[in-house]
């Protein structure tokens, strides 16, 4: 029994124990409650202001180099200089060509016609010469003529 009885004394012992912890706790956590946290924001504050000034640094520099690379680039030329000028010459060359051609084609035409021209006189002379030797063949000749009209 004195077993029993000193096995209840501890177990009483350990629960006052564990009322007075509870009791601790409860005013540990009231105190926490009731306790109010303020942050310390200046360090931080400090590093967000020194890399905000490090990217304005930054932006102010990408500005300055996109704007002189954006005038650069309206002063270039798309095209190469060799590749305007040889362009340029086969333009000419065709035109030039083209109008030769042009011009051919009138003189030969106008040299034909003077040719036909020529060619029908020769022709006439040539008929009108016939038909004075050959006067038969002039009677038959007109006679053919008024029977096809």
């Amino acid at each position: 029994m004195a077993k029993i009885d000193d096995i209840a004394e501890l177990l009483v012992e350990e629960l006052s124990d564990f009322k007075l912890q509870l009791e601790k706790m409860k005013h540990l956590s009231h105190e926490l409650k009731m306790t109010q946290l303020s942050p310390d924001m200046t360090e931080m504050s400090s590093v967000l202001n020194s890399f905000v000034k490090s990217q304005d640094i930054v932006l102010r520099e990408q500005h300055t180099k996109i704007s002189q690379l954006t005038k650069n680039l309206s002063k270039s030329n798309h095209y190469p200089r060799w590749l305007l000028v040889l362009l340029s010459s086969v333009l000419l060359f065709t035109f030039c060509l083209v109008s030769y051609s042009i011009y051919e084609i009138k003189v030969s035409s106008d040299a034909n016609f003077n040719y036909y021209e020529k060619g029908q006189k020769e022709a006439m002379h040539h008929f009108k010469n016939f038909f004075e030797e050959y006067p038969e063949a002039k009677d038959k000749y007109l006679k053919w003529n008024t029977n096809r009209n």
